[in-house]
């Protein structure tokens, strides 16, 4: 994977669990605050690299990708990508693709509730799963 995309996948985790690093340290929350406007815009990348790189990559080499620590890394890297990109993007792709359907739009937002209440521990692995696809 290009270098690219682990730290994109960094600042995506690190976005997702903004609400406790700002808990944490009063400068990095105002570092992510800064960010909070490209939420969306981040969170549809993230989505979409996720869905890209797992379904055209990672499945056709899914058995080799499970031997390998970085593969494995790589794998479940993408996976939280998708699912991390969902719940920042939800907002945005409720309002420009969602508005039209009303059953598309609750389903959504159900899925959306179910994975906010888990946001934070989602962008937590997030990070960590790309600092070490980064570093293997």
């Amino acid at each position: 994977m290009d270098i690219l995309i682990p730290i994109l996948a960094i600042i995506g985790g690190l976005l997702a669990a903004s609400s406790l690093i700002a808990q944490k340290s009063q400068d990095a929350g105002q570092a992510l605050k800064k960010l909070a406007p490209y939420q969306g815009i981040i969170g549809v990348i993230l989505l979409v690299l996720g869905l890209y790189y797992f379904l055209f990559h990672s499945l056709a080499h899914l058995g080799a990708m499970m031997k390998y620590s970085a593969g494995l890394f790589s794998l479940i890297m993408q996976i939280l990508m998708i699912l991390v990109g969902f719940i920042l993007s939800y907002g945005l792709l409720s309002e420009k693709l969602l508005s039209k359907n009303e059953t598309a739009q609750e389903k959504g937002a159900q899925v959306a509730k179910k994975l906010t209440s888990i946001q934070i521990p989602l962008g937590i692995a997030l990070a960590i799963c790309a600092l070490l696809a980064l570093i293997l």
